[in-house]
């Protein structure tokens, strides 16, 4: 009798989860960007949060919540419910903040990727008058001055940083770090040659590259980038493992339903290819990427973490 009680128990939990699923969503979803309105990480965001509610027939709301290095939006994800009503866009620091920061209070673990939403190409940007006209020139002038050559930072580990980091490390060179507060303060001290360069992507120079006020030398990319016609890779010049690109993807808590996961991947993968839709991410400076299931961006997921916690470690970035 005790047993027949217990197997009808799981059976009704299992068809209470079943009715959860199926009715998901039932009420309105927030999507949490990491950041103020204005930038591209909420253009992107605000784009697929209305795009997805339309698909979803169900109102997604975009939440800004800014601060710290994304250490807020991650915090108001993790506190969250694993129902799929809260859903997080994350760029590369969910994979490596673990490692820089001892208090960063999360592993990557702790989330599931849904979507991998968009990814940005970044370039090494020089002053128009910089003495450094190639990437070869940076290069030997920074391994016959270790440390002389600088790069702007917006923040120890961020996204701004770490690509530096792993340029230095492949090229065998010494570069100074100068922190700003954001990308606008740093621009002006590049493009006047005070600081030798910075990792940038298009949204950001795109316009002082078509002007001429700046140069890029280099893009992280594996192949040749629209966003930056006519500028080699890291790759073809001799910097194989110098690749690396922003990315913004939708993850969930872990622990939530497959269920849910999968209405909310397949409705911002259909997304992705509305027209309209590719034409607004190609403005923002953004690629689609190849990666377009669950498992596929989960797999990505691991290999970034993988490959940029070495890069920490060897480099010995922490925020104490």
């Amino acid at each position: 009798m005790k047993k027949s009680i217990k197997y009808f128990s799981v059976f009704l939990l299992a068809v209470s989860v079943a009715k959860v699923a199926h009715a998901y969503p039932d009420k309105p979803i927030k999507i949490i960007i990491p950041s103020v309105p204005g930038g591209v990480s909420d253009a992107v965001g605000r784009l697929y949060a209305e795009e997805i509610s339309k698909e979803l027939k169900n109102p997604v709301i975009p939440e800004n919540v800014p601060g710290v290095g994304t250490i807020m939006a991650i915090k108001r994800a993790l506190n969250a419910e694993a129902d799929g009503y809260t859903v997080p866009i994350f760029a590369n620091t969910i994979v490596t903040m673990p490692y820089v920061d001892k208090k960063a209070g999360f592993k990557t673990s702790d989330f599931t990727g849904v979507s991998y939403l968009s990814k940005m190409p970044l370039a090494l940007v020089v002053g128009a008058s910089s003495p450094y006209q190639t990437l070869q020139d940076l290069v030997t002038f920074a391994k016959k001055n270790p440390g002389a050559v600088t790069f702007s930072s917006v923040g120890v580990g961020t996204t701004s940083h770490l690509p530096a980091e792993l340029f230095a490390q492949n090229a065998g060179v010494n570069l100074q770090m100068i922190s700003y507060k954001g990308s606008a303060q740093a621009i002006p001290d590049v493009v006047s040659g005070r600081v030798d360069f910075m990792m940038s992507n298009a949204a950001t120079v795109g316009e002082l590259l078509k002007i001429g006020k700046v140069k890029a030398l280099a893009t992280t990319t594996k192949e040749r980038n629209a966003h930056f016609q006519g500028v080699p890779t890291f790759t073809e010049l001799g910097y194989s493992d110098v690749v690396y690109e922003l990315i913004l993807g939708l993850m969930v808590k872990q622990g939530t339903s497959p269920d849910v996961i999968a209405k909310l991947s397949a409705a911002a993968e259909k997304v992705k290819h509305y027209p309209h839709v590719q034409r607004r991410l190609h403005e923002l400076g953004q690629d689609l990427p190849a990666e377009d299931s669950v498992p596929k961006f989960n797999q990505f997921l691991a290999n970034e973490e993988k490959v940029m916690s070495k890069v920490v470690k060897k480099a010995n970035i922490v925020i104490e």
